[in-house]
């Protein structure tokens, strides 16, 4: 909710709002924030290539599927998300996005009962033995015209400090793979490694002015 003066009223309230977070990122990877700013300067990039390759009906059918990942993360409250657009640094491709969001408990508990969730259902474990994170996977199989993948969710929560434990980041990382790939392909465990380095890589900061 903003208020009358462009402020929120989480402001207004004098509220203190949550540290800051930082992640070493994966090389090629940079940090973004889905709104209308990027979301417009991804189309123009995407318009340039498309015209250049004469494919325009390309274009159009892209920009309708950014649309469409815009608005679901407008939808899902993501407060950043991080991915390989940095063509010029990256090294090694891994087919895959992760995204920041605020973990939140329906009636303002702590959130201990959801780690118990997961931990029983998900068989959710701390990361490489810090217990500040938990760590968990779901798997599902897509299918699409031509074939199926696999998409692996890699969820890890971790409290937000000065939230009693309310308010945990929550970061997700989706990797896509062929069906044919096995889960223990070293391939595919080195693209899971890499996002477990780096979410163990999270410092806090004070919140930016």
């Amino acid at each position: 909710m903003v208020g009358s003066d462009g402020g929120s009223l989480r402001d207004m309230l004098g509220v203190r709002k949550d540290p800051e977070f930082y992640l070493k990122l994966l090389d090629g990877w940079e940090r973004h924030i889905p709104d209308d700013a990027r979301r417009d300067a991804i189309d123009a990039e995407l318009k340039r290539r498309f015209i250049a390759a004469n494919r325009p009906d390309l274009h159009a059918m892209l920009r309708a599927q950014m649309d469409q990942a815009f608005a679901l993360m407008k939808q899902q409250s993501v407060i950043a998300y991080f991915s390989a657009t940095n063509e010029m640094a990256s090294k090694a491709y891994i087919p895959g996005t992760m995204f920041a969001t605020v973990r939140r408990t329906p009636n303002g508990e702590t959130l201990d009962g959801y780690v118990t969730q997961a931990i029983s259902e998900y068989g959710a474990m701390p990361l490489y033995g810090d217990k500040r994170f938990i760590r968990f996977e779901r798997e599902s199989t897509k299918a699409f015209e031509g074939g199926s993948i696999v998409m692996t969710s890699i969820v890890y929560v971790t409290p937000i400090p000065g939230s009693n434990r309310r308010r945990g980041l929550q970061l997700t990382a989706s990797i896509a793979r062929p069906v044919e790939m096995s889960a223990e392909d070293p391939k595919f465990v080195g693209w899971k490694t890499a996002f477990d380095l780096c979410v163990s890589t999270l410092r806090w900061a004070p919140p930016a002015a």
